[in-house]
């Protein structure tokens, strides 16, 4: 991971993605790039173990679900700036069900590892993206894109 590898991810643009972005939620072009850019930083970052998309940034989770249907583009971003493909992978029902027994069996426990984890993604934005990116990550968007907020931006 070096800056000038940050620096080429940022620099790419791709103006359909930011077009059925802005058809699905309510945003202006400005704010469909602005969560392009936190999105293609989240990409970057995914190269290091350990990260995940914590709640805080399901408005990032959003566009990265929106920039993987253009699948072509989106592979070949992967392959360039990566070399390699970026899966997205939901929990399968089992994995869900271990969670909900593992989490009944000690909820204390789950709740620390989650920070630990959480803890870990904070500390890697901060290392690799600054602190600007983890106040707009963490105390920012979680309240412009709650859950609620990014229900009322849905179009349809």
């Amino acid at each position: 991971m070096t800056q000038q590898q940050l620096e080429a991810i940022l620099a790419y643009k791709n103006d359909d993605v930011i077009s059925r972005f802005t058809d699905q939620f309510n945003v202006t072009d400005n704010e469909a790039e602005d969560i392009f850019i936190e999105t293609k930083k989240f990409l970057y970052l995914c190269q290091l173990p350990g990260i995940f998309i914590p709640d805080e940034l399901l408005i990032v989770d959003e566009m990265w679900h929106n920039f993987i249907l253009f699948t072509k583009v989106y592979h070949q971003f992967c392959q360039e700036h990566f070399g390699r493909y970026f899966h997205h992978l939901p929990a399968s029902k089992v994995e869900k069900v271990q969670q909900k027994l593992y989490t009944a069996a000690d909820p204390e426990k789950v709740r620390n590892e989650f920070n630990e984890k959480l803890s870990q993604v904070i500390g890697s934005a901060y290392d690799h993206l600054g602190a600007d990116t983890v106040v707009k990550w963490f105390k920012i968007y979680p309240q412009q894109y709650s859950k609620p907020a990014i229900t009322a931006l849905r179009k349809y």
